[in-house]
């Protein structure tokens, strides 16, 4: 599994459960943000090729 993918997986995760979280008044939302933003700090931080 490369880096993108699990960005990805991490990014649809917390999104999944930050939706969940906020229509049924649940915690697990904040848990959706902080994976939102560990994808948002693996993409700012990606690798572009040579340097």
């Amino acid at each position: 599994m490369t880096v993108k993918t699990t960005r990805w997986v991490i990014l649809v995760i917390g999104t999944l459960l930050g939706v969940y979280g906020w229509a049924t008044y649940n915690p697990v939302a904040f848990v959706g943000l902080a994976l939102m933003v560990l994808a948002a700090a693996l993409y700012l931080t990606r690798h572009r090729g040579p340097r």
